[in-house]
């Protein structure tokens, strides 16, 4: 025969039972979402860990790519120098055109553009010469502290094949454009 518990025992199981969902409601699911939410940071922590050291491992790249950048830009203003400046250009290229014995020298600029911070003044530039002359003239304007771009370079022989060819170029020589303080 099975006893059937007393009521006081009944009573003290259910009150226990109550302490033990009260606790494991109260107490223990609170521990556990907090749990669960302090995984989920310390995985978003490792995956932006990982991610700075992926671009720490990018900066030895940055730094020389800045420093390549800045040996590049230290000549800027001797390349690309304020103001026009042609009439020296002209001179330079003059002396250059009778250095390397050239005739029929002819440096003659076009129409000036300016945009906001460089401008340009085309030239054409014609001689004639041997093409050991003419290459060494081109040498010397590669040469030139001022950036001087042939856009186009056109050698022709002369009528007879003695050997003189005449050189014709369209060049562009730029400059820093005057930048007005505004007020």
């Amino acid at each position: 025969m099975m006893k059937h518990p007393e009521k006081k025992q009944v009573q003290i199981i259910v009150i226990a039972a109550v302490i033990i969902v009260g606790f494991g409601v109260l107490r223990f699911y609170p521990l556990v979402r907090r749990m669960a939410k302090i995984r989920r940071t310390r995985g978003e922590q490792i995956a932006a860990v990982a991610q700075v050291r992926q671009y720490t491992l990018g900066i030895p790249a940055l730094r020389k790519q800045a420093d390549d950048l800045r040996v590049q830009l230290a000549d800027y203003d001797r390349r690309i120098p304020g103001g026009r400046q042609f009439a020296d250009l002209w001179r330079r290229m003059a002396e250059a055109m009778s250095r390397h014995n050239l005739q029929d020298r002819i440096v003659q600029p076009g129409v000036e553009t300016t945009g906001q911070s460089i401008g340009c003044i085309p030239i054409t530039i014609q001689c004639s010469g041997t093409l050991e002359q003419t290459f060494e003239f081109l040498k010397s304007l590669a040469d030139f502290e001022r950036l001087i771009r042939i856009e186009e370079l056109q050698l022709q022989n002369d009528a007879e094949y003695s050997g003189w060819i005449k050189l014709n170029a369209d060049a562009k020589v730029y400059y820093q454009a005057a930048v007005e303080a505004s007020i």
